[in-house]
């Protein structure tokens, strides 16, 4: 009797505890979870929206500068310059995730910083230049080929060269060799030769001009050695715009 009183408590017990996670919580609710905004903030440039906190994620649209993004949440992920790894879930909760680069979205204002700033997005193969948060002028350019990539990071100015000859630290035989090559104008903005600087043997820029293309002009070409190639009249232009440390971020 008292074996049986003690099991029948037992069960009442957990019928008690069962009754009370479902009413509290239901297996078969509906509800739905959508997060609170948090914050707002605007495009600085073209910006890759992506599945994942990483450049190697998915993209699956890109956002037009001073595009109005709503932030859901901050995330660690791939730091892609300037040792920042934040990247901005703009998506709810309970909708498929979207995340964007921190350092392409400016919180509550289209400002990139103070002074004079320019923007290379590797992606879109294109330059946005900024004079105290307000873009002034953007253009296509051409960064460096597989293999030699123009780095990620934020660098400022530090050499200015006008005219300049360029001689190709790779030997004769090597397939990056090039002979000595005149230059106009040359910003240097990274140890070990990276320049903004004009580029005569180009008639075209921006997408695609990175890899192996048709040029109209010169034929078959592909990307920089890793410096960021523009158009005479953008390089002398940025030549007298730039003063030494202004600052050059490039993103992915």
């Amino acid at each position: 009797m008292q074996k049986n009183l003690k099991k029948l408590y037992a069960i009442g017990f957990l019928s008690l505890l069962l009754a009370l996670l479902f009413t509290v919580n239901p297996l078969n609710s509906k509800t739905t979870y959508a997060a609170t905004a948090t914050q707002s903030g605007t495009t600085t440039g073209y910006t890759n929206v992506r599945s994942g906190a990483s450049t190697a994620s998915r993209v699956l649209a890109t956002y037009a500068p001073y595009t109005h993004v709503t932030i859901y949440a901050r995330v660690n992920g791939q730091i892609v310059w300037g040792g920042n790894p934040v990247w901005y879930r703009i998506s709810a909760y309970n909708a498929s995730p979207l995340y964007v680069y921190s350092g392409l979205v400016s919180i509550g204002s289209t400002n990139v910083g103070a002074g004079k700033v320019v923007i290379i997005n590797r992606t879109t193969q294109w330059a946005y230049f900024y004079e105290n948060g307000r873009q002034v002028r953007n253009a296509p350019v051409t960064t460096g080929q597989p293999g030699l990539e123009t780095p990620l990071g934020v660098y400022h100015v530090f050499v200015k060269l006008s005219p300049t000859t360029f001689y190709s630290p790779w030997p004769k035989g090597s397939p990056y060799w090039y002979a000595p090559t005149h230059i106009n104008y040359a910003l240097e903005f990274k140890e070990g030769g990276y320049f903004l600087h004009d580029s005569w043997w180009r008639s075209v820029y921006g997408p695609g001009t990175n890899v192996y293309h048709h040029d109209p002009v010169f034929g078959w070409i592909t990307g920089s050695h890793g410096c960021v190639n523009m158009s005479y009249s953008v390089a002398q232009w940025l030549y007298s715009w730039a003063p030494i440390g202004t600052t050059v971020k490039i993103v992915a």
